[in-house]
């Protein structure tokens, strides 16, 4: 069975349009590595796993894929890709454009679920000081990575260690 119900989720959308549609599943023979080679589309996926206070795993682990949108910035070069189409375009600040690029979405919570159900997830690298604060940039860049990559995903596993 989903949740929440139809009947729910048309009053929920009022209040938003990012609401966790989810199921429980019984997954003893499941791991999250094992569940992460099942729903592992290629480049854009995910696992985050925790530990808390020096413990060796922690309560959640989340497991992301199929993004329905990506958001690459390597320098002031921002690539937005979304329902299959890229759009590239020069900005001054990529973390400003991603603020506005999810100001176009609305979380609606649902009670009885962890703190994160879905949203963007990725990185920032070390580059990305540049636009707090005016520093050289000598060193090369030699693996010539996305100085930030994030996702919004379709897909979201959460193993719930405890329960």
């Amino acid at each position: 069975m989903y949740y929440p119900s139809l009947k729910e989720f048309i009053k929920k959308s009022k209040k938003g349009n990012l609401i966790p549609v989810y199921r429980e599943i019984l997954a003893d023979f499941e791991t999250p590595v094992s569940a992460f080679t099942k729903i592992d589309t290629g480049d854009y996926s995910y696992l985050l796993e925790s530990a808390e206070k020096g413990e060796r795993l922690g309560r959640y682990s989340f497991l992301g894929s199929n993004p329905s949108l990506i958001f690459k910035s390597k320098g002031k070069r921002v690539e937005i890709i979304s329902e299959g189409k890229k759009e590239t375009q020069k900005v001054s600040d990529p973390l400003s454009d991603l603020k506005k690029l999810m100001a176009d979405y609305k979380f609606v919570k649902v009670k009885g679920l962890p703190r994160f159900v879905g949203g963007m997830v990725g990185y920032l690298s070390y580059d990305m000081v540049r636009f707090f604060e005016k520093l050289p940039d000598k060193n090369p860049d030699d693996l010539n990575l996305p100085d930030a990559i994030f996702l919004l995903t379709d897909t979201l596993l959460i193993f719930d260690h405890l329960e």
